[in-house]
């Protein structure tokens, strides 16, 4: 990857309108930008291919499907695409609010470990969003603690945003593409699901759940449920193993949260809770005073980390085939 793609487009002034400043982030295959929106002064990123994708059809096609999601998926927890256009190359691009907060990778490895009311917050604002996206007929696909950025208003009220729809699955993606993508893995390996996994494209919104219990299984032990020496190895434990309890990395554990876990990490899909509402439910206990709750969550942010967190996140991820 050559630390100066896209360089040139700083400075730049693209549709007359949006102004490129820095160049805030290079992902596997994405490059985002900050940029000027010089109608009202406001920041903004913009986010385009690597310059070695410009022909690249699926690519472009799933840079367009986040304006898509953005459009289709009514929730405020989905960040929202408020542009798309072409560079000269022919690369599709995005434009997008210039995020601000923290993601929960980076709270994870500030603080020493989040309380259960505390997990249980996030995790239920999580499939809040995930669970209007299902409806609308998208798996994200790449649930993880990257792309989970937490905020909070002026008033000191906590945000909640799920970045990155970027490798999502569509119910309206055409037959070719869907090819295309049989026997390939889509997200990021420590967090697939097993029938991701397996490369399988005709994913549901249960493959969401199965990560989002690995964020949940990290987030309360510090550690990922499968590792592997390589990602080969690791794809196939995913497949073949039972995630470990949770009590065996941590013995104070409320048996009724390792429980939620345990059914968000069966292998089967049709073993795990049916749905991310069923999820919200079953977590709504552990939640407790939610505003007090959630005011704490809150006051424990550093936003001075948000640029470095938006431009990870935003960046889209990389494709990996099963070996």
């Amino acid at each position: 990857m050559d630390a100066t793609e896209r360089a040139e487009l700083c400075g730049q002034t693209l549709d007359s309108r949006y102004q490129l400043r820095q160049r805030i982030g290079v992902g596997g295959t994405g490059v985002v930008f900050e940029a000027l929106d010089l109608t009202d002064g406001s920041a903004l990123a913009l986010k385009t291919l690597r310059p070695c994708y410009v022909n690249h059809i699926d690519l472009g096609t799933r840079l367009r499907r986040e304006a898509e999601v953005s459009r289709r998926v009514a929730h405020p927890g989905v960040v929202r695409v408020l542009d798309e256009g072409v560079l000269e190359d022919g690369s599709p691009y995005i434009v997008m609010p210039l995020m601000t907060g923290e993601s929960l990778a980076r709270l994870l490895t500030r603080e020493s470990g989040l309380n259960l009311a505390e997990l249980a917050t996030i995790t239920s604002r999580v499939a809040a969003i995930l669970h209007v996206a299902h409806a609308a007929g998208y798996v994200h696909r790449d649930v993880k603690p990257e792309h989970i950025l937490l905020d909070r208003t002026p008033s000191g009220d906590l945000t909640v945003h799920l970045l990155d729809f970027g490798v999502c699955a569509s119910q309206t993606a055409s037959d070719e593409e869907k090819a295309r993508e049989n026997g390939r893995v889509f997200g990021t390996p420590s967090y697939v699901s097993p029938e991701q996994a397996s490369g399988e494209p005709n994913v549901d919104g249960r493959a969401d759940l199965f990560s989002l219990g690995i964020v949940m299984f990290e987030a309360a032990s510090g550690c990922l449920p499968f590792t592997g020496a390589s990602v080969s190895k690791l794809l196939l434990r995913i497949i073949r193993d039972d995630a470990p309890l949770l009590r065996e990395l941590r013995r104070d554990i409320d048996p009724g949260f390792e429980l939620i876990v345990a059914r968000l990490l069966e292998r089967d899909p049709r073993d795990r809770l049916p749905s991310a509402r069923a999820l919200a439910r079953a977590l709504a206990p552990f939640v407790g005073e939610r505003a007090r709750t959630e005011h704490r969550l809150a006051s424990m942010l550093r936003a001075s980390q948000s640029i470095d967190d938006t431009a990870i996140t935003l960046c889209a991820a990389d494709e990996q085939r099963v070996a």
